[in-house]
């Protein structure tokens, strides 16, 4: 069929309420919301939210959908085990400290040019690709022969990781903003929360089924789970909010470089003219290393320590409810000073890091809740998100593969969590007492 355009100011906005059938409508809705321009940008911007209120998509099906997808990539099963299943496997602990490296060397690579391509490509195709990238990367690490090939195992784990940060919440603020719901976000978005935390714990369970799935079989039946998420995205419509979304397809990705490179110039210049912000990126990244750290090592400890993979689970499930423990008092507490507060939260992480490393079984692994608890207590008031995961990633690639080398050096799993832990409470220790 063929659409013929004709000026947005001859068409008065009372033919859209006329009695006409639903498809025909959602005709319309297309011609005006993506081919057609407006003239004048600013009653073009109001124009796109009039026929999102207008014509609305199937917000029902937009929503079921939604929810599919994060219970289904939410279930990432090998999250407790996969550092176990590679020890059993022969790899030492620093490669799989050196595999953790290069998931962070491409994270902070493509961070940034991943959300332009989203925003330039549409917000569905990124999360479809996102998946596709999840499926290969779980076919990849079932039959990896090697550590070269784990580690093209966990690049494309990281792109895809790029891929999904920000989109998912973009596509469903936008999909309520076509549909004029957009109050109902912090509603739809505590959901989807609520279901992420629901799965990961149900997830981690899955390590109770290792005599079953092997190694091989974690990382198939995790694909299974991603590949139906992903069918789930392309079910999805893609939202057109903006004048920007309307002519995605006049944008190339020759533009992206440039785009990149001014980007990159504005955050050097917006850092230079706040210290604050540096500082505060610098510290998040620090208190942060431990997080997954810990999470990673401990499976190696704990199997160390003689306990069998089944109740890995354990210290990601307590972890998980901790970080809700944490949610809550850091709503509760209004720190004056920075300062002091960092000091405290380096304090107790480096103190739980140290407990992950060199106490018992149990001890270790409330090393892990306080690791947890205090890092979403920092995070909820001193945090700036997109530059801090980047200077996270930053810090994670030599922190790796040195927490696993001190390990395999020492024998010991918790050998370089406690060389780490030291190193975070120190900073803690040094700040408190700079004037």
């Amino acid at each position: 069929s063929r659409f013929y355009a004709v000026p947005a100011r001859s068409v008065p906005f009372s033919l859209f309420q006329q009695s006409v059938e639903h498809d025909f409508q959602r005709r319309v809705a297309l011609l005006w919301g993506v081919f057609v321009l407006p003239e004048n940008r600013k009653k073009g911007a109001h124009f796109f939210v009039m026929i999102g209120k207008v014509f609305p998509m199937n917000l029902k099906k937009q929503l079921a959908c939604l929810y599919t997808n994060y219970f289904f990539t939410g279930l990432r099963i090998t999250d407790a085990v996969w550092v176990a299943l590679l020890a059993a496997r022969g790899f030492s602990l620093w490669e799989i400290g050196f595999a953790e490296s290069v998931f962070h060397i491409i994270s902070l690579l493509c961070e940034v040019p991943s959300g332009m391509a989203a925003d330039l490509l549409g917000r569905k195709k990124a999360l479809v690709f996102g998946g596709v990238c999840v499926v290969l990367y779980n076919l990849l690490m079932a039959f990896a022969p090697n550590l070269f090939f784990i580690c093209v195992a966990m690049g494309l784990n990281a792109f895809a990781s790029t891929m999904f940060s920000g989109t998912t919440s973009a596509l469903t603020y936008d999909s309520l903003k076509q549909c004029g719901k957009t109050d109902d976000y912090l509603k739809v978005s505590a959901t989807c929360s609520q279901i992420t935390n629901l799965t990961t714990a149900l997830g981690s369970l899955f390590s109770t089924l290792e005599r079953f799935l092997r190694f091989s079989g974690f990382y198939l039946l995790s694909a299974a789970f991603e590949c139906t998420g992903t069918l789930a995205t392309a079910l999805m419509e893609e939202p057109i909010v903006t004048e920007a979304q309307a002519s995605r397809e006049k944008q190339a990705l020759r533009d992206l470089p440039g785009q990149l490179v001014q980007l990159v110039k504005d955050s050097i210049k917006v850092l230079r003219s706040c210290p604050l912000a540096a500082k505060l990126i610098v510290s998040s990244a620090v208190v942060c290393i431990p997080s997954y750290l810990t999470k990673m090592f401990v499976q190696q400890r704990l199997v160390e320590l003689g306990w069998p993979t089944t109740l890995l689970f354990l210290p990601l499930l307590l972890s998980g409810l901790a970080s809700m423990l944490g949610i809550e008092i850091a709503r509760r507490i209004h720190p004056q000073s920075l300062r002091r507060f960092y000091a405290v939260c380096a304090l107790l992480c480096g103190t739980g890091c140290m407990l992950v490393g060199a106490a018992p079984a149990l001890a270790a692994i409330f090393g892990c809740m306080l690791v947890q608890g205090i890092l979403d207590v920092w995070l909820l008031h001193a945090t700036l998100i997109s530059v801090d995961g980047m200077a996270y990633s930053l810090l994670m690639i030599p922190a790796s593969p040195l927490v696993g080398a001190v390990g395999d050096a020492f024998g010991q799993a918790g050998a370089g969590l406690v060389v780490l832990g030291l190193l975070v409470a120190a900073s803690g220790i040094l700040i408190y007492k700079k004037q």
